[in-house]
């Protein structure tokens, strides 16, 4: 009665000598791993922003060329993780293959009028949007990754209808040097008094980096709508001047729609 116990209890101990665990590839794509092609970075847009997804994968231990052997090759049944009934594989558990997913979003663009929050009807009312290229960072597979955004086209949607779509942004006349109710690239003119609601959708190219590699340039475009803005259009009546009326002249009606 005493033997089998023994043996019973020498099993156990060499069960709980075993690895926890097989061979696995870290949560790390090194540059080792990028230079032998076992790790491959893609990304894509996705409408309202960028997904970068990386796969890495990493072959077993190669074992030795002696004649000594450790084991056997192959394993006959695993459980949990573990070899059952003899000793590991002495190559190891094979290739491994991890992957990983990041999503990136660009900075939501603000948008400005002037005069702010009001308007008189018939005459330029100016909006811009503050936006500018810029970098949004993350870690891909342990390795860190960016996406660069940049601005490249606006559609304005002014509240009466109207809409216009181009490559600018726009400015305030101040930084554009030009006399306040003037009419600028991304003016409008309301033809009738009442409160409007203003909008902008602003797209943006994208291209990524991952680790020190040099950048990569997305297909698509992304886009993101800017602050809405409500904006009070008044009437007022004109007065007779001392001149002729022109486009500079603040109260001088003109076409702009």
């Amino acid at each position: 009665m005493v033997r089998p116990a023994r043996i019973a209890l020498i099993a156990v101990a060499a069960f709980a000598l075993m690895p926890l665990s097989n061979p696995a590839l870290a949560t790390t794509c090194t540059a080792a791993n990028i230079a032998a092609g076992n790790c491959s970075v893609n990304g894509g847009t996705t409408g309202g922003g960028v997904d970068l997804w990386g796969d890495a994968t990493s072959g077993g231990s190669g074992g030795s060329s002696g004649g000594s052997s450790d084991g056997p090759d192959e394993c006959p049944e695993v459980v949990n993780g573990q070899c059952v009934g003899t000793s590991p594989p002495k190559n190891g558990s094979g290739p491994t293959s991890i992957s990983d997913l990041e999503s990136f979003r660009p900075r939501t663009p603000t948008q400005f009028v002037e005069p702010s929050g009001w308007s008189v009807r018939r005459i330029p009312t100016n909006f811009w949007t503050a936006v500018s290229a810029h970098t949004v960072s993350g870690e891909l597979l342990g390795n860190p990754a960016d996406v660069r955004f940049t601005p490249v086209l606006f559609r304005r949607y002014f509240g009466d209808g109207e809409r216009r779509t181009s490559a600018m942004k726009g400015a305030s006349w101040r930084d554009l040097g030009q006399a306040p109710w003037t009419r600028t690239s991304t003016s409008h003119a309301y033809d009738s008094e009442g409160r409007y609601r203003v909008r902008v959708l602003v797209w943006y190219s994208a291209a990524y980096r991952f680790g020190s590699q040099d950048w990569v340039p997305l297909t698509g475009e992304v886009a993101v709508w800017a602050n809405e803005l409500n904006l009070m259009v008044f009437s007022a009546d004109l007065v007779l001047v001392d001149r002729s009326c022109g486009e500079t002249s603040p109260g001088c009606p003109n076409d702009d729609a």
